[in-house]
């Protein structure tokens, strides 16, 4: 692997690490932060697919309350770069290292929350003295910490022979990598149920149904079909805007149907 493309590595696991933390543009969610390690490292389709395959494994994965989940961040850096860097593990071997390596970070998480507690109080003195600067100084050093909370662990990783991890892996039975491999395709299926379940409308399982039988049955590529969902359901909103705006805005809500109810609720 080049320097630029180490560099790139570096740069993605940093802020995926500040964004697990800061969840502000989800850089940290596995479909983007492999499929971005995928680019870094000239292997981007494969970066996507072991995104998407996280993505519907850590979908449930939620902090609640003071629980901390397992680690998305370092789990989805770590796994993209074993498969798509100069290891080049199978998707398979990188999907069963991404649970422990979740793990792995969620320890390194709470350690890293329970170190800053005391910038709470320096920040808190600092909102006394009125001094604005230093409590923004403050913010940016706790997100740096996150940040370096994926960067070392990278880093370490990126200092490991790839022959030395292909040998390690060979060492696991196959019996448990099958096993795994299993295990985590029910776990993608009971993901995407919750996700089904999150966005289910009995105005909207037509259009399910309907993109079920043209998958299946005309073999369309998954990005063709991706953009042709995306035309019908922008023109689909777009209809019946239209068709509620010629009505001249005098409709009251026993009007609406059961879509548009469920809209408005939103």
């Amino acid at each position: 692997m080049s320097v630029v493309s180490m560099g790139l590595v570096l740069l993605i696991a940093f802020v995926v690490g500040m964004d697990g933390i800061l969840d502000e543009w989800q850089v940290y969610q596995p479909i983007i932060a492999c499929t971005l390690i995928g680019l870094a490292t000239g292997h981007a389709a494969v970066g996507i697919t072991l995104g998407a395959i996280l993505q519907m494994i850590t979908i449930g994965w939620i902090n609640i309350g003071a629980s901390v989940a397992p680690d998305i961040a370092l789990s989805a850096v770590v796994s993209a770069l074993l498969v798509c860097g100069p290891a080049a593990l199978s998707i398979k071997h990188g999907i069963a290292l991404a649970i422990p390596f979740a793990v792995i970070g969620q320890v390194l998480n709470v350690t890293t929350r329970k170190s800053i507690v005391k910038f709470v109080h320096t920040a808190d003195q600092a909102a006394e003295d009125g001094q604005i600067r230093q409590i923004d100084r403050i913010h940016l050093v706790s997100l740096g910490i996150q940040g370096l909370r994926v960067l070392i662990p990278t880093g370490l990783i990126m200092l490991i022979s790839p022959q030395f991890i292909h040998q390690s892996m060979q060492q696991i039975p196959a019996g448990i990598t099958n096993g795994i491999s299993i295990s985590i395709g029910m776990v993608s299926a009971v993901g995407f149920a919750n996700l089904i379940n999150m966005m289910v409308s009995r105005s909207l399982w037509i259009w399910f149904i309907i993109g079920f039988l043209v998958a299946v049955f005309t073999k369309v590529n998954l990005f063709i079909l991706a953009g042709l969902g995306l035309i019908v359901a922008v023109s689909f909103v777009w209809a019946m805007s239209k068709r509620h705006g010629s009505s001249g805005g005098g409709n009251n809500g026993d009007d609406l149907d059961d879509f548009d109810k469920e809209l408005d609720d939103l």
